[in-house]
């Protein structure tokens, strides 16, 4: 009779020590929360009049309540306000920088949403990523994002990865993951930045404010619908990747796309538009000073992404699974990421962690046989 081994231990404590970087994010978007208040009077002045205005005479109705829910109507008048500087085009700046990050947000919106249905990761935060993501629509995405990824590296040890039982989501699931993105998710977020109305921008933009509940309802009963083979062999381990190679193909396609779009029309550079200009001194002009925090969260979102997936490699690299020069993957990465742009180079880059999880799997399996 066979023992079943029992998982090797590693010190929570070192890995949260190594993972301090994290926290240096969220505490560096702490500070860039503080650029954004001298909006915050001209925001209340706004919602109060419920019409939003900008110079050059620009003034457009907007919704005061959507939910009927006295506490989500109160904070998302306020946040959907903000949002208008970024999607009515009064900011030409602000308005490709956000839609360049939303867009990209779609891949790791899919990336975490998949990640909480595999068996090994039972955190509650990443379990069921919809509080963590409401959160991030109030507080910036950009300081809960680097909190979340140190939580989960912390909780995720190599062996998580490499063990197939823990890390396998099932294949309903990665069949469900990308109609949920599209309807939870794209279906709400381009006719805020395209309708030709910008009253109807404002109205969608309510509607996508909550992209998490809509995204996590959708998901469950997709995967629920959708049938679940009952056998864990290699072959339905091979269909859930082509589920994700298709979803990320989609995924690339539409953010590269978006990428390529944004340069071609903007009339500024990309350092411009995508690199903040003030961190020691706080800018006095309120539209700078939002465009500013959102520069930044677009950063520090995509910084604890990219340091989360440095470490899963490390992880990967320390048992074996694969063998990294350095210098030569991030040359790569920084090249790939100016022709693809940031958000489809992250997406791509966890694709290629499954892809070397799966040739493991695979050769495990053929080793066993």
């Amino acid at each position: 009779m066979s023992v079943q081994a029992s998982p090797p231990t590693e010190s929570r404590l070192r890995r949260a020590l190594y993972a301090l970087p994290f926290l240096v994010l969220s505490a560096l978007m702490t500070r860039a929360f503080a650029m954004a208040e001298p909006i915050g009077p001209l925001l209340q002045e706004m919602v109060q009049n419920s019409v939003f205005t900008a110079p050059g005479g620009v003034e457009v109705p907007v919704i005061q309540g959507f939910y009927r829910i006295p506490l989500l109507d109160n904070i998302f008048a306020v946040v959907t306000m903000a949002f208008g500087q970024l999607q009515f085009f009064t900011d030409q700046k602000a308005y490709w920088q956000s839609l360049v990050f939303l867009t990209d947000f779609a891949g790791m919106y899919a990336v975490v949403l998949i990640e909480s249905y595999r068996p090994g990761n039972k955190f509650p935060a990443i379990r069921f990523p919809v509080v963590f993501l409401f959160l991030s629509q109030i507080f910036g995405i950009g300081f809960l994002a680097p909190l979340f990824f140190f939580t989960f590296y912390v909780l995720t040890p190599a062996y998580k990865l490499t063990t197939p039982s823990l890390h396998r989501p099932g294949v309903a699931p990665c069949l469900a993951l990308l109609p949920t993105i599209v309807l939870g998710y794209y279906l709400t977020h381009f006719p805020s930045y395209f309708h030709s109305s910008l009253e109807a921008r404002n109205w969608w933009n309510w509607i996508w404010q909550l992209f998490p509940v809509w995204g996590s309802v959708i998901m469950l009963a997709l995967s629920k619908i959708f049938p679940q083979p009952s056998d864990k062999s290699e072959r339905a381990s091979g269909k859930e990747l082509n589920l994700l190679r298709l979803t990320v193909g989609v995924l690339s396609i539409v953010g590269m796309t978006t990428w390529w779009y944004t340069l071609a029309k903007m009339d500024y550079t990309i350092f411009e538009v995508f690199v903040p200009q003030h961190l020691i001194n706080f800018p006095q002009d309120p539209h700078l000073g939002l465009r500013t925090v959102i520069q930044y969260d677009y950063i520090c979102c995509y910084s604890a992404g990219f340091l989360w997936l440095t470490y899963h490699f490390k992880d990967l690299e320390s048992v074996g699974v694969c063998t990294i020069s350095w210098i030569r993957a991030v040359t790569v990465s920084v090249v790939l990421g100016c022709v693809v742009g940031p958000g489809t180079l992250f997406i791509l880059i966890w694709l290629l962690r499954e892809e070397l999880l799966a040739a493991t799997r695979t050769d495990s399996s053929k080793s066993e046989d």
